[in-house]
């Protein structure tokens, strides 16, 4: 439930007695005279706030704080440069999930899982009453009855740094969620009386910035489930690229009961000290990206550069000069599930087969 989640990281945030600026974004980052430090300028309806740090943890996304503070980056698949596409998600209530059931059984070929209904959109398109630049419809369960989450809008062409791109795919977005409510109500069993309850609040961006780090992961690392011995989180979501020029979807599985290690070395920008990234942003190529960069993975990588930056600090050092063994050490205290070496700390019997 989206709601109660939101209020539920608020309350975990003022538990942690972490100090919060909402309304806020990060425009420039300075080194401190010093040099032991940065000094970050965050932009708000009040005006300029500036925050000094010792260590800067950049968890934008997009790597906007690393990339101010001198990081390089690679953007892009290496052919062409081109992005995942955006995705504005929304949420549609009083669907019938029997009626949608009864279909699917009648027509087991067009729907496996979480996604299809391949004919019915081919058919929808030809007709005009759909543009997407896809070829299927993809949807979610909720913890509520009658309530799904659709994944199906898609942008191609837009960069998610480029503020025009933003406003313009943005506005195609909710155009293109407008056709799929309609289409879903006069074709699909199951969505006869259902409607939009809710979208996001801005659209969602896959790919931007990869900055570059202290090791580059690879498709072949995720792929063959290599592990590190500074590892600090684990992976076992697909290889998943969404066509940046429209249609189709590459999905390749990590082998099935394994998982892949991200090693701390991602975490470590090569071009600058003193910061740290997490998520989407860390260090890796659009392949191995289009696997890590899902929620639970960047949640994993968030804690272990929050862990390797409270460490630097208390110890006078900078990220970089933090043994990734004391790094391990904090994080299988605070309960992460990490794998080292032979596994005899704290390992998963298997990695969940991903969905």
């Amino acid at each position: 439930d989206p709601e109660i989640y939101k209020l539920t990281l608020l309350d975990l945030l003022d538990e942690a007695g972490v100090r919060l600026l909402l309304h806020s974004f990060a425009s420039t980052a300075l080194p401190l005279d010093d040099g032991d430090g940065w000094r970050v300028v965050f932009e708000t309806k009040s005006g300029p706030v500036v925050i000094d740090a010792d260590v800067v943890v950049d968890g934008t996304g997009d790597g906007d704080v690393a990339t101010a503070c001198g990081a390089s980056f690679e953007i892009g698949r290496p052919k062409d440069g081109l992005v995942q596409p955006m995705t504005l998600m929304f949420r549609i209530v009083d669907f019938l999930r029997p009626r949608f059931a009864e279909y699917v059984r009648e027509n087991p070929d067009q729907w496996k899982g979480v996604h299809g209904l391949w004919d019915l959109v081919e058919k929808a398109t030809e007709a005009g009453e759909l543009t997407l630049p896809r070829e299927d419809i993809l949807f979610f369960g909720t913890p509520h009855p009658g309530e799904v989450s659709v994944n199906s809008t898609r942008v191609t062409g837009a960069l998610g740094i480029d503020v025009w791109d933003l406003t313009r795919a943005e506005y195609t977005a909710r155009r293109q969620l407008e056709q799929i409510e309609r289409f879903l109500r006069q074709h699909v069993p199951g969505f006869e009386t259902s409607y939009v309850v809710q979208s996001g609040t801005q659209i969602g961006v896959r790919e931007t910035r990869r900055i570059t780090g202290d090791y580059h992961l690879t498709g072949h690392d995720i792929m063959e489930a290599r592990s590190f011995p500074d590892v600090i989180a684990h992976g076992a979501y697909p290889v998943d690229i969404h066509n940046p020029k429209g249609s189709g979807t590459i999905l390749m599985r990590v082998p099935q009961g394994r998982f892949y290690d991200i090693p701390l070395r991602c975490l470590l920008p090569r071009d600058t000290e003193r910061v740290l990234v997490a998520g989407r942003c860390i260090s890796g190529s659009h392949v191995a990206h289009s696997s890590y960069r899902v929620m639970p993975i960047s949640m994993a990588t968030g804690q272990a550069a929050g862990v390797c930056a409270a460490l630097a600090v208390r110890s006078g050092r900078t990220p970089r000069e933090v043994p990734a063994e004391l790094v391990q050490e904090e994080l299988l205290r605070q309960g992460a599930r990490l794998r080292l070496g032979s596994g005899t700390q704290s390992r998963p019997a298997a990695a969940p087969q991903p969905r």
